[in-house]
């Protein structure tokens, strides 16, 4: 392959699906009876080729061509118009979505593997179907039954667009501090009228309309977000008929000009300044922070999502370029002036930069795709037991994924440009593209910070802390059955020994409560999240590697395989081999990667406060 060509690890993701996770045994719940290994095989495969084909090669001119201000209104790329409809024609950008409106009601794991390959093709345009699907599901959930009827089948179509306006101008994550209005009306309509800005697919010309999930306080609301409710807020009104009719007094203010995801529109928007703007109630009034985090939770998975995405994709594209690029002798011949110079794949440097690399990208998909089917047993499971378990594992895996895989993300792609040299730094290849996509991940739907003290503050200490124990006994029980594994003994219990830690960084950051108040233990909230988080990512590495052993053992036996040749026998099974890997990757995560997240929590024992008590 080429290193500027997009390539999706199909087969670590089809391992992931059916071997670890055993996906089809969702089939079991009447909701995703349809879904058996082989249809979800089919629906990955197929999908990952519409990615490859039809998008990826939308990537590269539609970032340097832009979203433009015409008249008032925003217009994409061209190239993305084609793309756009046929994705919502054969079904892609609407796979979860409900039959009733016309999706095709997957599972939500299945539609996070071909999102991850949708937006390692072209992260910009797998926004605009990633904010349509977030407000579509909030009218469903919120909406009356003539605002689904008159909305939600054209959003699943992509007729109409779909965004979710927080974000003010003087109130960035800040969303109790907005000013933006609403107003009874003797019809039952809400007057609005503000401004909101850095909204995502804000404005296009994809569809023919764009549908907005607002947060606007009523008129003798409280203050804060408590006094918050939730509009649905077309950009134009819709005629008795459904078809799209005149203005609604929404209108473009400008265009971000951003670092990355140029074809992505992220507007300024004004409602209401001719004082001619109306929205529709989704839910009760002042729940509009209730009602949105529905949204902001499955968008905050769905960041991690684009954050695996571009980061596989880049190691990918580093792990071509080391094969290609020949530069020096092999390290062992440096002194020898007549030694053939070899593929840079063959330092020792590059190697450790591509198996960190490595081991991110599968630990983050490990815990990316373990919190899919989390929410797929919540939306299916009949038991409320096993709904309620399942629920409980959300709410502590979502910052993990969101603060953790972004963060991490972003590390693996500065890594690629490092392998890369000078030309990494360059458009010629697509890292420099990627890294400026992927810098947004641990910015928007909340910073890196924010997960952390939703982490820290809310979801561990949510019934007495019964989610953070019960997480802490699933690392216990499968240490206890599995740290005598033959190959992965060791590993288990080097990673034992680290997340026993958690508890201590824990208890250690609950007496600093008492000591130094809340900021005292928020100080430190970040590296107790990427601490905490890369031992849960490693948990569900491990438990693959317990599942590749077994596979592998398999193998070995069928085929009679005898020590002395099993060397040679790997590079003649891709099956094999790729069990193999997947060993050895989760022993250098665990040995060598998770090691630096551990250290990141040594201050927190240290008990240093300086960064709050000097004058900066």
């Amino acid at each position: 392959m080429s290193s500027t060509e997009l390539v999706i690890d199909s087969q670590d993701i089809q391992f992931v699906m059916n071997e670890w996770l055993k996906l089809h045994e969702l089939s079991k719940f009447p909701r995703y009876a349809d879904f058996d290994q082989e249809t979800i095989n089919l629906l990955l495969e197929e999908g990952f080729k519409f990615a490859v084909e039809v998008i990826s090669p939308t990537r590269t001119e539609s970032d340097r061509e832009g979203c433009k201000m015409v008249e008032g209104r925003a217009k994409v790329p061209p190239c993305l118009h084609k793309p756009y409809q046929q994705a919502y024609e054969l079904g892609w950008a609407s796979i979860a979505a409900d039959p009733k409106y016309g999706g095709q009601g997957a599972p939500r794991t299945v539609q996070i593997a071909i999102n991850e390959a949708v937006a390692g093709a072209n992260l910009g345009l797998s926004m605009y179907f990633a904010l349509t699907e977030g407000a579509l599901e909030l009218i469903d959930s919120f909406g009356t039954e003539n605002l689904k009827e008159q909305y939600i089948e054209k959003m699943v179509k992509g007729e109409f667009t779909g965004t979710m306006c927080l974000s003010e101008p003087h109130a960035g994550s800040d969303v109790g501090a907005g000013l933006t209005s609403a107003e009874r009306t003797a019809d039952g309509r809400y007057k609005i009228k503000g401004t909101k800005s850095w909204i995502s697919s804000g404005d296009n010309d994809l569809g023919k309309n764009v549908i907005h999930a607002l947060l606007a306080r009523i008129k003798g609301a409280p203050s804060g977000t408590k006094g918050l409710s939730l509009f649905l807020v077309p950009m134009f009104r819709l005629n008795e008929d459904g078809s799209v009719g005149e203005s609604n007094d929404v209108t473009l203010a400008s265009i971000e000009e951003k670092m990355g995801i140029h074809c992505s529109a992220t507007a300024v928007l004004n409602f209401g300044e001719n004082d001619d703007c109306y929205g529709y109630l989704l839910g009760e009034e002042e729940q509009g922070m209730a009602c949105m985090f529905q949204m902001m939770n499955g968008a905050r998975i769905g960041v991690a999502t684009t954050a695996l995405a571009v980061s596989s994709a880049a190691y990918q594209n580093a792990l071509s370029y080391a094969k290609e690029r020949v530069q020096g002798p092999h390290i062992s011949k440096i002194r020898d002036a007549e030694a053939a110079r070899v593929p840079i794949i063959e330092h020792p440097d590059v190697r450790l930069n591509l198996m960190r690399m490595k081991s991110l990208v599968e630990a983050q998909r490990a815990l990316l795709y373990a919190t899919g089917k989390y929410l797929d047993i919540l939306h299916a499971a009949e038991d409320e037991s096993e709904r309620k378990a399942a629920d409980d594992m959300l709410q502590m895996l979502t910052p993990m994924c969101k603060g953790w895989g972004t963060e991490v993300g972003l590390d693996v792609v500065s890594t690629g440009i490092q392998i890369l040299g000078g030309v990494g730094y360059t458009q010629d290849f697509p890292l420099e593209q990627q890294y400026r996509d992927i810098r947004i991940t641990p910015i928007y739907e909340g910073t890196t910070g924010i997960q952390a003290l939703d982490l820290l503050g809310r979801k561990m200490t949510m019934r007495n802390g019964a989610l953070f124990m019960n997480l802490l006994a699933q690392f216990n029980a499968f240490s206890q059955t599995h740290k005598e594994h033959p190959l992965l003994g060791k590993a288990i219990q080097k990673w034992t020994k680290s997340g026993e830690k958690i508890a201590g960084s824990a208890m250690t950051l609950q007496s600093i409560l008492g000591q130094r108040g809340m900021e005292g233990s928020a100080l430190y909230a970040t590296p107790f999240l990427m601490h905490f988080s890369a031992v849960t990512a490693a948990f569900f590495l491990l438990e693959q590697g317990i599942a590749a052993a077994a596979s592998l053992a398999a193998i070995k036996a069928d085929k009679k395989v005898p020590e002395d040749a099993y060397a040679e026998f790997l590079q003649g099974n891709s099956e094999a081999l790729f069990y193999d890997n997947k060993i050895k990757t989760t022993q250098f995560y665990v040995n060598v990667v998770l090691p630096t997240f551990e250290a990141l929590t040594q201050p927190i024992q240290n008990q240093c406060f300086e960064a709050l008590e000097i004058t900066l």
